[in-house]
């Protein structure tokens, strides 16, 4: 592209910092949209859950007991 002249440093240089600005623009938005409940981690999957399931959230809720603050 270089050698076509349809690219060159200075656009590499200015679509770089574009483009980061972009994607930290991004993060921000996503930063401050609601924190989904983490329950959402065992819903609409299975018609019944399964046990292995159950164990791992019944895991989480106690986890989230103790540490939920955090």
């Amino acid at each position: 592209m270089e050698n076509k002249g349809w690219w060159d440093e200075q656009e590499e240089k200015g679509w770089r910092k574009s483009s980061r600005k972009m994607v930290l623009e991004a993060f921000e938005q996503a930063e401050r949209e609601p924190k989904p409940s983490p329950q959402l981690l065992f819903s609409d999957v299975y018609l019944e859950m399964p046990p292995r399931l159950r164990k791992q959230r019944e895991e989480l809720e106690r986890h989230l007991e103790t540490y939920g603050e955090h």
